[in-house]
């Protein structure tokens, strides 16, 4: 075994480090949730959610993901929405249900969702709220377009 090991070890010897931090597209970054304050509350264009946006680009320190928090009480909503880029959710605490293009899932703790990308999608939290992280493959989450549909 040692042999091998020193014969993988000879064999990498000349290439390059790809993940030092000098060689990365952008540096990292570490961010504590509770020290980002909630966005969001109640509001007619989208419902009441709030959010904490924990990874998210700008033209200085760009990124190449947008990844936050998405808080509700119980029986809060994020009505239904279209946004050009993918999302996913990943649920934390209590339940809820996401409706995607019509079509009902149940969300709850260790439960993920995909989001395809212009997919007409809301959120009704259940009776003890609901918390997920949700994700965009964009720069920042001030370049996504949010359509709500029109009230029914």
């Amino acid at each position: 075994m040692t042999e091998q090991l020193t014969t993988l070890a000879a064999d990498l010897g000349g290439t390059e480090a790809l993940h030092q931090a000098g060689n990365l597209p952008y540096p990292p970054l570490v961010v504590d949730a509770a020290q980002v304050p909630l966005a969001g509350g109640t509001d007619p264009a989208y419902g009441e959610v709030r959010w904490r946006t924990l990874i998210n680009g700008t033209t200085d320190t760009p990124r190449d993901m947008v990844l936050g928090i998405a808080e509700f009480e119980p029986n809060g909503r994020l009505l239904p929405h279209r946004h050009d880029p993918s999302e996913f959710y990943f649920g934390l605490d209590g339940s809820g249900t996401v409706t995607i293009d019509g079509v009902a899932h149940q969300i709850a703790s260790g439960v993920a969702i995909y989001v395809p990308g212009g997919a007409e999608h809301g959120v009704q939290a259940g009776p003890n709220g609901l918390r997920f992280t949700y994700g965009f493959p964009s720069n920042s989450f001030e370049e996504i377009e949010y359509r709500f549909s029109a009230p029914a």
